[in-house]
């Protein structure tokens, strides 16, 4: 049974070459993938290595073959590892022809287009699972401005970067760095990924939940999340006690800019000095003054932190043991747009007086407890995404009846 189809392309050789590591990945690719309860078809297409044909060929198969899934693999000599490309530019530039012998200077690829479109999947989260399964893959924000970013802003632009349509591109090595089965292998488990989550938002989009998609032997993965004084870090702590894998998004985002990993040295270049104390640590109180009233600083610090969090905790959570529960406490899950990567997705509301009130208690004045609560999505936009929703307005021994129930669902009791 085929559930779905992928449209999966490669490259020609390029300059004369006998062969393109791209099109020996995809072309050893079966044609039909197996999914948990159902299937994925492949249709395969081998690319020009020219502008104007790559983008023509993309359109063109979108239009006549309506794809659920599309990932257009490309190769970059220079490359270590598999890498899952985030952005495209309009613009074409090339320092040395194409095979065609085209070779444009920063010519615009779609006339009036947007400058950039990113790439319609979650590249740092799906790169963290890749790499758990012991996959050799990574992640770049940067197409080039060849073929492949060319090919890659096609796309996106035909598709309108509908995240209900996963659309993006993977850059491969050489063959001698890393060897064909490896790079085909890789391309199943992402393509695997991406119909389970295009499954799971079509369930969600019916009424129904994620839930009811079949997987396969992984951990259940849940995606936790409720407004800043909802009791989200309570709940999680009980799923814990009840056996459930949890890992922390704000834990993780203390992690990944401690002294020594490269997102503090990326902080300290984008802020200065100030934002550190003088044993060389984040500062996050100065940060946190530093960006709440500067839309673009605070983008530019989200910019920094929240791929490296989204990596590592994918990768944390592949962690559990097949079959487990496995939940992400979260509290930007929609803000993020990440709710189709999660076989549920879990709420907890509270009405505002409580949820001040806590915020109160922890030491918060109730004019930066409203500022914060202001920022993040609604409790209305969050439900919305919701598998299933906790209410947390009765005291902590309802709460807790609630979170029984909840068990008994997610861990197959009920």
């Amino acid at each position: 049974m085929h559930d779905l189809t992928a449209l999966v392309t490669g490259f020609q050789p390029f300059a004369g070459g006998a062969d393109n590591a791209s099109w020996q990945a995809v072309r050893i690719l079966p044609d039909d993938i197996a999914l948990a309860g159902g299937g994925l078809r492949l249709v395969r297409e081998e690319l020009p290595v020219t502008f104007a044909g790559a983008a023509e060929r993309v359109r063109e198969l979108i239009a006549q073959v309506n794809p659920d899934v599309i990932v257009h693999v490309g190769l970059d000599a220079t490359a270590q590892a598999i890498k899952l490309e985030t952005t495209a530019y309009n613009e074409a530039t090339a320092t040395i022809p194409d095979n065609a012998g085209a070779q444009p200077d920063h010519e615009a690829i779609v006339p009036g287009g947007s400058h950039v479109l990113h790439s319609s999947w979650a590249a740092h989260a799906l790169a963290g699972r890749l790499v758990a399964a012991g996959l050799p893959v990574t992640t770049s924000d940067d197409a080039g401005r060849y073929v492949c970013n060319t090919t890659l802003y096609t796309a996106l632009d035909a598709t309108g970067t509908d995240q209900a349509r996963p659309t993006g591109f993977v850059h491969v090595p050489l063959a001698s760095c890393v060897d064909t089965p490896t790079v085909a292998h890789t391309l199943t488990a992402l393509l695997t990924e991406l119909a389970d989550q295009v499954r799971r938002h079509r369930a969600w989009d019916a009424g129904q939940s994620r839930l009811i998609i079949p997987r396969s032997a992984r951990p259940l993965r849940v995606g936790l999340t409720g407004g800043i004084g909802s009791g989200k870090s309570t709940v999680a702590g009980e799923l814990a006690a009840r056996g459930a894998h949890v890992v922390d998004a704000d834990a993780v985002a203390r992690a990944v800019v401690e002294p020594g990993q490269a997102g503090l040295d990326e902080i300290r270049q984008a802020f200065g000095e100030t934002v550190l104390r003088p044993d060389g640590s984040l500062d996050r109180a100065a940060l946190a003054a530093r960006v709440f009233d500067d839309d673009e600083a605070r983008a530019r610090l989200e910019a920094i932190i929240l791929p490296r969090v989204a990596f590592t905790a994918a990768r944390q959570m592949e962690a559990a043991d097949p079959g487990q529960v496995a939940v992400y406490d979260v509290p930007l899950l929609a803000e993020g747009g990440m709710a189709d990567l999660f076989d549920a997705v879990v709420v907890v509301t509270a009405l505002r007086e409580p949820r001040l009130d806590r915020l109160e208690a922890r030491g918060l004045s109730r004019a930066d407890a409203e500022a914060r609560m202001s920022r993040q999505a609604s409790d209305e936009e969050r439900e919305a995404l919701a598998d299933l929703v906790l209410r947390n307005d009765a005291g902590l021994g309802e709460l807790r009846r609630q979170v029984d129930q909840l068990w008994g669902t997610l861990s197959g009791r009920d």
